[in-house]
C-alpha cells in the first residue's frame, strides 16, 4: 500500500519508526514483516510505498527476498529500505504442511531455534542478501513482539541498539494522519469490520425492494435511463457532502444506478476530485448494505476510491467482499492485480479519468444526455 500521509514528518529515532508503523498501514499488525521504502536518499529520505506481509514459516524463509522484490516492490524506485519485524517466533509444527518441501538448502539451525537475539534473524538475512543484490539499500531492521506502549525493541544488527517504545497513539504521524481525518484500527479484522455485511434480515428487506426497483425500470424502453442515474449519483455525493441525511430510497436508487458499469465507470471519477471523500463515505455506507448481486460495482468504486487514498488495506477489504460474490469480476480482478504488481494510485487514476471519460463520450454517442 502506498503511505497514507502527504506530510513532512521527521523520523529520526526507531522506536518513533517503530511507532508509526500502525498509522502507516491503518491498522496494528500483528505476526507480520512491514517494508518501509524510502527514496531520494542524496537529499531528503523520504518515505514511500509501505508494505506489509504475514511472517513466513520457517522453511518458507528460503528466497523471501526475491518475493518480495517479485511482488510489488520490484514496480518502484526504491533506494532503500526499513525492515521492522513484529511477532514472537515461530513455531514450526504451527505452519501445518504450507512450507512442505520448501527451501530444503537452508540446513543450519535458525536463530529462532537457537533462542539467541531477535527472532527471525534469519529472514531478515535472507531479506537483506536478496535487496542487496538487487541494489537495494538496508538501512534498518528492527524486531518488536508488538507494537504497543512499552514494548521492548531491538535491532538486528548491534545487539546494544535498543530501547522502548513509547505510546503509538501519540505518535507524530499518528496525529497528523488523525488530523486528516484517518483511523487506525486495532487490527485488519477490525478493520474489515467497515466493509462486514449488516445483519440477514437487514439485507432481506433490502434485497425485497430492489427486486421490486428493479421490476419498475424493466417497464418499457427509455432512452434517458443512464443519464438519469447518473445525475442520482452524483446528487447524492452532493448531499453526502454537504452533510445532509439520505433516505433509504435514495440510497437504494443510487445502489441501483451505480450496478450498471456505464454508470459505475462514470463514477471512478469521483475519486479524482474535490467530492472523493463524500463518495467514499457513500460507497462504504452501501457496501455494508448491499446483498451480494447487487454488491460488486460500489464494492470496486470503494476499493478504487481507499487505494488512490492510499488506504491499501480498506481498498483489500473491499475486493474480498467482490471475491467471495463474485470471484470472476472484472473489475475487481483487475484491481486486485493493480494492487498486487504495485500499480501506483497516479497510475490508477489515469485509468479511471479514461474509464469516466470514455463512458460519457459513449453516453453522449447514444443521445442519453
Amino acid at each position: 500500500m502506498t503511505t497514507r500521509l502527504n506530510a513532512t514528518i521527521s523520523l529520526t529515532e526507531p522506536a518513533d519508526l517503530i511507532a508509526a508503523v500502525p498509522h502507516m498501514l491503518g491498522f496494528h499488525p500483528t505476526h507480520s514483516l512491514v517494508v518501509l521504502t524510502l527514496y531520494d536518499l542524496a537529499e531528503t529520505p523520504t518515505f514511500g510505498v509501505t508494505l506489509r506481509t504475514d511472517l513466513p514459516c520457517p522453511m518458507g524463509v528460503c528466497g523471501f527476498g526475491e518475493h518480495l522484490l517479485d511482488g510489488p516492490l520490484g514496480h518502484r524506485q526504491i533506494e532503500a529500505v526499513i525492515l521492522v519485524v513484529v511477532g514472537e517466533k515461530t513455531s514450526s509444527a504451527a505452519c501445518g504442511d504450507a512450507c512442505a518441501g520448501r527451501c530444503q538448502s537452508l540446513e543450519r539451525s535458525t536463530v529462532d531455534d537457537r533462542d539467541i537475539g531477535a527472532p527471525h534473524a534469519d529472514l531478515i538475512e535472507v531479506i537483506r542478501d536478496a535487496f542487496h543484490r538487487a541494489g537495494v539499500v538496508t538501512a534498518h531492521a528492527l524486531w518488536v513482539p508488538e507494537i504497543r506502549a512499552g514494548a521492548e525493541w531491538e535491532c538486528y544488527a548491534d545487539p546494544g541498539c535498543s530501547g522502548v517504545i513509547a505510546d503509538p497513539r501519540g505518535s507524530a504521524v499518528g496525529a497528523a494522519l488523525a488530523a486528516e481525518g484517518a483511523v487506525t484500527f486495532g487490527s485488519r479484522d477490525e478493520l474489515r469490520t467497515l466493509v462486514a455485511p449488516e445483519s440477514d434480515e437487514a439485507l432481506a428487506r433490502w434485497s425485497a425492494k430492489l427486486d421490486l426497483l428493479a421490476e419498475e425500470r424493466a417497464e418499457g424502453y427509455d432512452p434517458g435511463k443512464v443519464a438519469r442515474d447518473v445525475r442520482t449519483v452524483f446528487a447524492a455525493i452532493e448531499r453526502v457532502g454537504s452533510g445532509a441525511a439520505l433516505t433509504e430510497d435514495d440510497l437504494l436508487r443510487v445502489l441501483v444506478a451505480v450496478s450498471d458499469t456505464r454508470v459505475r465507470d462514470v463514477a471512478l471519477g469521483t475519486a479524482l476530485g474535490d467530492a472523493a471523500r463524500a463518495a467514499e463515505e457513500l460507497w462504504l455506507t452501501l457496501v455494508r448494505k448491499a446483498p451480494d448481486p447487487e454488491l460488486p460495482e460500489v464494492a470496486a468504486l470503494l476499493a478504487f476510491s481507499a487505494y488512490l487514498r492510499g488506504e491499501g488495506v480498506l481498498a483489500s477489504a473491499a475486493l474480498e467482499r467482490i471475491e467471495r460474490a463474485q470471484p470472476d469480476h472484472r473489475l475487481g480482478i483487475l484491481l486486485r492485480q493493480a494492487i498486487e504488481a504495485g500499480i501506483s494510485p497516479a497510475d490508477l487514476a489515469v485509468i479511471a479519468r479514461d474509464a469516466a471519460e470514455d463512458a460519457q463520450i459513449m453516453l453522449e454517442e447514444d443521445g442519453a444526455w
